[in-house]
């Protein structure tokens, strides 16, 4: 019988194979409901969602109507959730955010509690998201897990009436959103920065915040791609506003 020599990395292609099957065995049961997405959102210190949007005149009337919307995980981790019954007619596509919060001062916590008694979903008015966010900047230490979420928050209420307070908020969520919890928020806060940046007419900054999404995430065959990497729309979005921007800069 002929001797067979493996080769030295023979255990370690085994153990990368065993490591590829147990995640396609995960992903199986939870597409089959035997693990509960939810688990995974506990396990991040994400206690509950915001479902939020822009409040300005491109916001459709089914944005509008789910802005607000708060939700358990277990409702978001569900396999046919939706934020609303509505669908988008934003004809540049749908600006909504999905934010997760621990929620540790007391308007948060008064939120949870009306969530866990209520279903797990609950619509929050226009002065309420208010005072949760006023709630959550005079608490001392309470809010410290949630600072970029809060700061997407703040940035998104205040773009219509405050710019400069959402541009200054939407360059902290770059800074802070560090964690793999709040990883979903930063595409959206660059998206967000340059289009209001661009809009205010700040066309160097928003040049500049373009470059650095450009270069975070632009897409290379064969690279693999950050986890929440843009889609390919929002990379085609995001190239022509450079080159507007460039041009705008030569004349």
């Amino acid at each position: 019988m002929p001797h067979v020599t493996l080769p030295d990395v023979f255990p370690y292609l085994l153990a990368i194979l065993g490591l590829l099957l147990l995640w396609q065995l995960h992903d199986i049961q939870v597409r089959a409901g035997r693990i509960q997405v939810a688990s995974a959102m506990d396990r991040s210190g994400i206690r509950w969602f915001l479902h939020v949007t822009p409040m300005d005149t491109h916001a459709c009337v089914a944005c509008r109507a789910a802005n607000g919307m708060a939700f358990l995980p277990s409702v978001v981790a569900a396999r046919k959730f939706r934020p609303s019954a509505q669908t988008c007619t934003n004809a540049a596509g749908c600006r909504c955010l999905l934010v997760g919060l621990s929620g540790a001062w007391p308007e948060a916590e008064r939120v949870l509690a009306q969530l866990n008694a209520g279903g797990g979903r609950l619509q929050l008015s226009g002065e309420r998201l208010e005072k949760l966010l006023a709630g959550a900047q005079g608490a001392a230490g309470g809010n410290a897990a949630d600072k970029a979420p809060l700061n997407m928050l703040l940035g998104l209420q205040a773009e219509s009436h405050h710019p400069q307070t959402a541009i200054d908020a939407y360059r902290m969520v770059l800074e802070q959103a560090t964690k793999e919890r709040d990883a979903p928020l930063l595409v959206p806060a660059y998206l967000r920065l340059a289009d209001l940046l661009e809009r205010t007419g700040k066309q160097a900054d928003a040049l500049e915040v373009t470059d650095r999404f450009l270069s975070a995430y632009g897409s290379k065959p064969g690279i693999p791609q950050p986890a929440h990497a843009p889609t390919e729309e929002q990379r085609t979005f995001m190239s022509l506003r450079k080159t507007r921007l460039m041009a705008a800069a030569r004349r």
